[in-house]
């Protein structure tokens, strides 16, 4: 692999650890909301000893408040997340042949495994590798015309 090919899979690959971190940050979503709508029927009773409900009242408060501070962390995140994607999948879609698209988007947009790619592209585990390390070559030209810096 040359170093511009090298350059070229880092600058598609830039974005896997933020996808991670929002899908993360998804399930955060979730789990507070399921908590927040499971909650509901407790409202009077949070379960403490006193059954304050001025308590409970201000404890729901505040998870609605930290709910909707995620909500807003998140949907930020997505729009950021949805912004890169567009742009790689720009610079995918100049790859001139379609098997070099389709092993981009399943490993750079769909973030497949090897493993997984192999079962979708019905190639094998080397040819696959062959494909990659030239699609890689091609992006490098791609990338240099510095369009997608």
């Amino acid at each position: 692999m040359t170093n511009e090919a090298y350059r070229a899979k880092e600058w598609l690959n830039r974005n896997y650890n933020f996808a991670s971190q929002v899908d993360a940050d998804r399930r955060m979503l979730m789990i507070m909301e399921s908590r927040l709508t499971s909650a509901v029927a407790k409202y009077e009773s949070d379960g403490t000893e006193s059954r304050d409900t001025d308590q409970a009242r201000s404890r729901h408060e505040d998870a609605l408040l930290d709910y909707s501070m995620q909500k807003k962390k998140v949907e930020a995140e997505e729009r950021k997340l949805l912004s890169e994607m567009t742009k790689t999948r720009r610079a995918i879609d100049e790859l001139s042949l379609p098997e070099h698209q389709a092993v981009a988007i399943d490993r750079y947009i769909n973030r497949l495994s090897w493993n997984e790619m192999v079962k979708e592209e019905h190639v094998s585990r080397s040819q696959l590798f062959r494909v990659h390390a030239d699609m890689l070559e091609k992006m490098a030209e791609i990338l240099r015309g510095g369009r997608y810096a």
